[in-house]
């Protein structure tokens, strides 16, 4: 499916001026084990973004997410794409590694956005969610850009806001869950 402006089953955020579009492909979720809720639980995120096309006002890029649990509870798994427009020094920005984490920006946001998809099918099978804030080690203001239909609605719409956690290693993290 082409991503038409108005589509809503491709949402568009912008973020830190470069409008970011995220097309999952793939999405996937197996259950290998029990969760016993004595159990501490953690999530280990395996992630890969590539460059698919590029020209001088947008970057394609083609993403994998690989989200494991120890103990061996759920694996997950999300592929697509993620489109970023704008100017080229915003976008440049929004690929930089952050020092702190080793972690492209841009990873953040679809994240973000694949995170929706997981929680749904984590409620489907029964299983532990990884937290929404996984990767996130900064605060970063995530704007949904409407249809033309939609921008009266728009207007009165507050932006997200995007709370940092405590620490975060790697572009593979450990975090433990908040197991209920």
């Amino acid at each position: 499916m082409d991503n038409q402006e108005g589509n809503n089953i491709c949402p568009k955020y912008s973020v830190s001026g470069v409008t970011v579009s995220i097309r999952i492909d793939s999405l996937q979720a197996e259950r290998m084990g029990q969760f016993l809720p004595a159990e501490d639980l953690f999530f280990d995120i395996n992630a890969k973004l590539e460059e698919v096309k590029k020209t001088g006002e947008e970057v394609i890029l083609g993403f994998n997410l690989i989200i494991t649990t120890k103990p061996n509870v759920v694996k997950y798994l999300s592929a697509g794409t993620v489109t970023l427009s704008g100017k080229a020094a915003d976008i440049k920005k929004k690929l930089e590694i952050n020092p702190k984490t080793k972690i492209p920006q841009i990873l953040f946001t679809v994240y973000q956005h694949a995170f929706n998809s997981i929680y749904m099918l984590s409620a489907i099978l029964n299983t532990p969610y990884p937290p929404p804030d996984l990767l996130h080690p900064m605060a970063e203001k995530i704007q949904i850009i409407s249809s033309p239909s939609e921008k009266v609605q728009a207007e009165n719409q507050p932006e997200m806001q995007v709370v940092p956690p405590d620490t975060v290693a790697a572009a593979t993290a450990t975090a433990q869950s908040a197991a209920k």
